[in-house]
């Protein structure tokens, strides 16, 4: 038995452009190991999720994963977006995709804003100080999951390193 070329077969052709779309889709079994289900995802963005902090990987680009999401990290004082030099991990860890989990409210690391680059943060430049300041005085958590989307991102495609 021969299976039938899809991209050849003119009705999923014809249904394809009455959806809009040009590309073909891309679909991945989901895996609780590898996928944060449903309830982390709720977790994560109302409360935050504590967990063992080897849970938590770094990716190439230095941003924080917790499976098959970024994350932000809750620390002393501030939170992380990165695997930066101040970040100290404990055993465990509280993890979180929005701000919501960040009572009080706390600030994004410097830090972590230098390592990324962020928006051309850099403070080891004198002469960038005032722009410095008013980058971390704006920065906005859903403006940097624009730039950074948090899910999903491929484990398979992104080398993942454990924190500690």
């Amino acid at each position: 038995m021969e299976l039938e070329d899809f991209l050849q077969f003119e009705p999923f052709n014809q249904l394809r452009a009455a959806m809009g779309t040009d590309k073909l889709g891309y679909f991945e079994l989901f895996d609780p190991a590898i996928h944060v289900t449903g309830e982390e995802r709720s977790q994560l963005d109302r409360q935050g999720l504590t967990l063992p902090s080897h849970q938590v990987g770094r990716l190439l680009d230095h941003t924080l994963c917790y499976k098959n999401t970024r994350v932000v990290l809750v620390g002393q004082g501030c939170y992380h977006l990165s695997h930066c030099e101040s970040l100290q991990a404990g055993d465990e860890v509280t993890i979180a995709t929005s701000a919501y989990p960040l009572n009080p409210v706390l600030s994004v690391c410097p830090s972590c804003l230098q390592l990324l680059g962020y928006q051309g943060y850099d403070a080891q430049k004198a002469r960038k100080e005032g722009y410095n300041a008013r980058v971390l005085a704006d920065f906005s958590l859903p403006q940097f999951w624009q730039e950074y989307p948090p899910y999903p991102i491929k484990r398979d495609r992104e080398l993942v390193k454990a924190l500690d």
